[in-house]
């Protein structure tokens, strides 16, 4: 409704109310004020606060808590419902400033009677809330419609304290030393098991980091923030889930002296999609910095529940890579049926192509994460997680920060490696530390050697826009060195795929595996060849070819063939 005069607007909630219960009528009017009048911030901040009266409020069409109440008294009273006008102190914005107790009331709210019982009512709140910006933000909230008072006390002190609607009322000290508990808090069941009864938390005894311990239920997640001069802390907190006592560990780890504030934020469901709300929040005082800095890594819900645990690096989210040093390493231990994946972002959340190697080492029975950015800044480590039997995509479960300078040019990549490649056992010897196969200028084929146990032999392919280079690609073993050489012949210049296959000697049922992938960019091509066609014994027995490379010979001419074929007594 839009009505003209505050005569009006009593008319029509009158008409509204006709037939309705003291239950609905004041619910008519919570909501039409909480839609209809603007929180004043410009008089909050000036102290200026003008007309506060029904009227005034009405025709200004916004207010501070005083003309909320007395707005609301008005409406009350032209309904001939009992209301009073309740004046006291709260945590409201600002209040995490506050170095001792207020010297004046600073906010006012009502009480209602209903059947002769009295209830609260804070319409102020009800109607939104000023943000970090000092911007009054709309968001009707029906938990400040008639409140519970046990739960109202720790946020609002009546000046006078029969109107705390307790039976056994609070003094300012122990108001002042309740945690702030949001209606969010209250909504989602969540119960506040250490510190008890208390805003402030203090670093553990001979620790880095202080330690809340919350109990929710099972379909409630928490995530949370630590701020110090509004400002978050990167890598300050960790929250994890303690299945044998079902709680939620938060751990929060100061940088600097001073008054941080800490706020957790919930919300129900299984997954870490969805918005999250503030709960609750404490303060973090720090006297003195600890000996030792510690930082938390970034962990989802995957982090928790499949296991995960996080081996190296220890107590920081930010691994700094000087003096040359090319890559970062973590450690990672996960259950039996967990894999990995990992995922290497530059500033601009660009994914660093061949910055990422991710592995299970079965020798040490831990997964290595490997991590190399391809310039100096700042990277963001991504390692995703899934059930080795779950058909679906990997999610988020950890993330850390890279600091890299001086990184060494080339920079060190990594090629594309299946699980396969791990578990055969295989070593690359060339080319080392880099994704992409080495081409030559007017080159003709560009080579890469792995490294195998006895019983395994390899074979390859030479892919252009996904289509096989028919007799493109020529493996064969090297006795000498002992290791397999992969020759790959492109037909034009552009990028290619080179793709490593393995399977051991004595598998013949399965096929060969995919195992590693090189990128090849030829720029320039003297000219294309084809390898000789080249039959399974040939890997079977290790044989390599010297000479001819090329398979195309010419019509009549006489050609050495140039072969190793171990353990030939006879040729034809």
């Amino acid at each position: 409704w839009r009505p003209k005069s505050l005569q009006q607007l009593t008319e029509t909630i009158k008409a509204f109310s006709q037939g309705k219960s003291f239950l609905d009528r004041h619910w008519i009017i919570f909501y039409w004020i909480a839609s209809n009048i603007e929180y004043d911030t410009v008089s909050y901040f000036s102290g200026q606060y003008g007309d506060q009266t029904a009227e005034g409020v009405f025709r200004a069409k916004k207010g501070v808590c005083a003309g909320y109440a007395n707005l609301y008294k008005y409406l009350s009273d032209q309904l001939e419902m009992p209301c009073e006008v309740v004046s006291g102190y709260s945590k409201g914005y600002g209040f995490e400033d506050r170095t001792d107790a207020p010297s004046e009331i600073d906010h006012a709210w009502n009480a209602v009677e209903i059947d002769h019982q009295w209830y609260l009512m804070e319409s102020t709140w009800g109607a939104g809330h000023l943000d970090d910006t000092k911007q009054f933000k709309r968001e009707l909230s029906s938990y400040y419609f008639l409140p519970h008072p046990n739960e109202m006390i720790y946020h609002h002190l009546p000046e006078n304290e029969k109107w705390q609607l307790l039976r056994t009322p609070i003094k300012m000290t122990q108001y002042l030393q309740m945690p702030e508990f949001r209606p969010l808090y209250f909504d989602l069941h969540i119960e506040l098991v250490s510190p008890r009864n208390q805003a402030h938390v203090d670093l553990l005894p001979g620790k880095s980091y202080a330690l809340i311990l919350l109990r929710t239920p099972s379909d409630v997640r928490l995530i949370a923030a630590l701020k110090f001069n509004n400002e978050k802390i990167d890598g300050g907190h960790y929250i994890m889930f303690d299945r044998h006592e079902q709680l939620y560990r938060c751990y929060f780890a100061p940088t600097n002296i001073g008054k941080h504030t800490i706020t957790i934020f919930g919300k129900r469901g299984d997954s870490d999609s969805g918005q999250y709300t503030p709960a609750l929040d404490f303060k973090l005082d720090v006297k003195q910095i600890p000996k030792t800095i510690v930082s938390f890594p970034q962990t989802w819900k995957n982090f928790s529940d499949l296991g995960l645990e996080v081996i190296s690096p220890q107590n920081t989210h930010l691994i700094k890579l000087n003096n040359g040093v090319n890559h970062a390493q973590i450690l990672i231990k996960t259950p039996e049926n967990v894999e990995l994946l990992g995922r290497l972002e530059n500033e601009r959340k660009e994914e660093v192509t061949g910055g990422d190697q991710v592995y299970f080492d079965r020798r040490k029975n831990i997964w290595r994460c490997y991590f190399a950015p391809d310039r100096n800044g700042l990277f963001e480590v991504l390692i995703m997680a899934k059930k080795k039997s779950d058909p679906g995509s990997y999610t988020s479960a950890v993330a850390f920060k890279i600091e890299a300078r001086q990184i060494p040019s080339p920079p060190m990549s990594y090629p594309y490696t299946w699980p396969s490649f791990y578990d055969f056992d295989l070593k690359i010897e060339a080319p080392r530390n880099r994704s992409n196969a080495i081409w030559v200028d007017n080159a003709s084929y560009a080579e890469v050697l792995i490294r195998t146990p006895d019983d395994v032999q390899l074979s390859c392919d030479i892919k252009y826009n996904n289509v096989k280079v028919e007799n493109g690609s020529l493996t064969q073993y090297n006795n000498e060195k002992k290791l397999w050489q992969l020759l790959f012949a492109p037909e034009r210049t552009g990028l290619h795929e080179l793709i490593v296959y393995a399977k051991r000697n004595n598998d013949n049922e399965s096929s060969s595996k995919s195992v590693v992938r090189f990128n090849l960019n030829v720029n320039k091509l003297r000219r294309s060849i084809k390898f000789p066609l080249i039959y399974s014994q040939f890997q079977t027995k290790k044989c390599q070819i010297y000479t001819p490379i090329d398979g195309i010979l010419k019509k009549g001419s006489v050609v050495p063939i140039h072969c190793v074929i171990p353990g030939a007594s006879d040729v034809n």
